[in-house]
């Protein structure tokens, strides 16, 4: 990793050069950077001078916006992704083979992917807002036509708008967190992602439509018009430089920065974002054709690659469990029960909570800790080294979990470490990468989760037609291996990318 961006000052010119990814958290001569209440932390971006702006909302409504899309992107994952504990009820209900209840899945997961093409243009032109309720009311619609399905072809269409209606938690969350923190506190949030089958459907409706009503009262609009002079936080002086100039130069920037230090952390929404409708971006042609195209040509680029395998190989984990856990847990020696076979996904949820709790803020304190060791300079590698613990977690989790399955060891073992080691590692890993790619790229975060999306969701597809077959002939440690290869690969790719990411 180049530690060494090029600050050069001359005597007749004031000039920062710096490499995108890497920011100046301290102040130098001719150039003054704005504080929080941590005066050590620059604020990144700088935030504008209005109390509406979200880089000056008080923490308790940063908290409820982020709370509600939570618990958006909580439950339409649950109702999208949580089919596999009820296999044999669909298995009996529509005479189904493995392959077809996979698909139930798999098809679910390849819309959610390929909707944001749609969902990413919609929240940059009309608003976050906007964009959250129309989805979760189409939410809603597909959990009513899931209830009533009658047969598997009609059950197969809602569950591919299901998966079109949960595609905003891939994007919106993201796009929010990048609205309303700045750089120091993104790795936090970053990483904040029963009585018969039908009877599930509806309690999905009534947590959806539960949704809708959160949106509608604690959600408002995120999305910010700045200037771009309050944008920067930086001032180039150039041309012949006098001792009055810059010192009238400096003196407006002080009191620039004291406004803004004013208003920080004490704005509120106004009752305008809270309207339904927002006036669409005036060049939302060019915001189309962006969201649009970007996301292909950004698959070449090596860091957001390498973020979305991130994503895509830890999410991939979870999947290769819930489409297996009831072909091994409802036969012999284990013989659970369906309800049972649901309450092992607690195992997830443990690790998952116990990652969203550490990684965020572990992976802070480890780029917070590097940029006072370089002087100030924070460049976007400085959070990978958080990787190293949860890498050896993955390894142990997929490890255990497939021996455990293919030896048929107690259950307690394949739960505990296969199940909740590997949910740690979907709520680690893939906050980590993510915060690395939007700090490199902020202006697109959005594209970034459409291509780690769309790898995460086209490989999840896939794994519908081969992970049952594979496993009927060569046993369940032979497809384990294949997604250990899919997760670790991809993490060990970190290497070079912490030391010639910026190359």
């Amino acid at each position: 990793m180049s530690q060494g961006s090029s600050f050069r000052q001359a005597t007749n010119t004031v000039e920062t050069d710096i490499i995108p990814g890497t920011e100046l958290m301290r102040e130098s001569e001719g150039i003054r950077v704005t504080h929080g209440s941590n005066h050590n932390i620059q604020l990144i971006p700088c935030p504008s001078e209005g109390p509406t702006d979200p880089l000056n909302w008080s923490k308790p409504w940063k908290y409820l916006v982020i709370t509600t899309q939570f618990l958006f992107l909580f439950v339409s994952v649950e109702s999208a992704l949580s089919m596999g504990p009820m296999f044999p009820l669909f298995a009996a209900e529509f005479q189904l083979n493995d392959t077809q209840l996979s698909l139930l899945t798999g098809a679910c997961v390849l819309a959610l992917g390929f909707a944001n093409f749609i969902i990413v243009p919609c929240s940059n032109i009309f608003g976050r807002r906007l964009t959250s309720l129309v989805f979760c009311f189409l939410g809603i619609a597909s959990c009513i036509w899931q209830a009533l399905a009658v047969s598997y072809s009609s059950m197969l269409a809602a569950r591919v708008v299901n998966g079109i209606a949960t595609a905003t938690s891939e994007t919106l969350l993201v796009q929010v967190v990048a609205d309303m923190l700045f750089l120091h506190e993104r790795g936090l949030w970053t990483g904040v992602y029963l009585y018969g089958w039908r009877s599930f459907f509806w309690l999905s409706l009534a947590l959806t439509s539960f949704n809708f009503i959160t949106l509608l009262c604690c959600f408002p609009e995120t999305r910010f018009r700045r200037d771009t002079q309050s944008e920067g936080s930086r001032t180039e002086i150039e041309g012949p430089v006098t001792h009055n100039i810059r010192n009238k130069v400096e003196t407006e920037q002080l009191e620039s920065i004291e406004q803004r230090s004013n208003v920080l952390g004490t704005g509120r929404p106004s009752k305008s974002q809270f309207k339904l409708w927002q006036a669409p971006e005036p060049t939302w042609k060019s915001f189309l054709l962006r969201d649009i195209i970007s996301p292909f040509r950004l698959f070449i680029f090596p860091i957001i690659l390498w973020a979305g395998l991130n994503v895509a190989g830890p999410a991939n984990i979870l999947l290769f469990w819930n489409l297996t856990e009831s072909a091994i847990l409802s036969a012999p020696p284990y013989n659970f029960s369906p309800s049972s076979v649901g309450y092992s996904n607690f195992a997830f949820v443990v690790g998952g909570l116990t990652g969203l709790a550490t990684a965020g803020p572990f992976s802070d304190w480890i780029a917070v800790r590097a940029t006072e060791r370089n002087n100030g300079i924070r460049e976007a590698e400085m959070r990978l080294p958080a990787l190293i613990p949860y890498f050896m977690f993955t390894v142990v989790g997929i490890v255990v979990g497939g021996l455990g399955y293919d030896r048929l060891w107690d259950w307690p073992l394949v739960l505990v470490v296969g199940y909740g080691f590997s949910g740690l590692c979907v709520t680690t890993v893939p906050t980590i990468a993510i915060a690395y790619a939007v700090d490199c790229y902020k202006p697109i975060s959005g594209e970034i989760m459409v291509v780690a999306t769309v790898i995460k969701n086209t490989c999840g597809f896939v794994m519908s037609y081969w992970v049952m077959p594979l496993a009927a002939r060569r046993g369940f440690m032979v497809p384990a291996m294949v997604e250990f290869a899919l997760t670790i690969g991809p993490m060990v790719l970190g290497l070079p990318i912490f030391f010639f990411g910026k190359l």
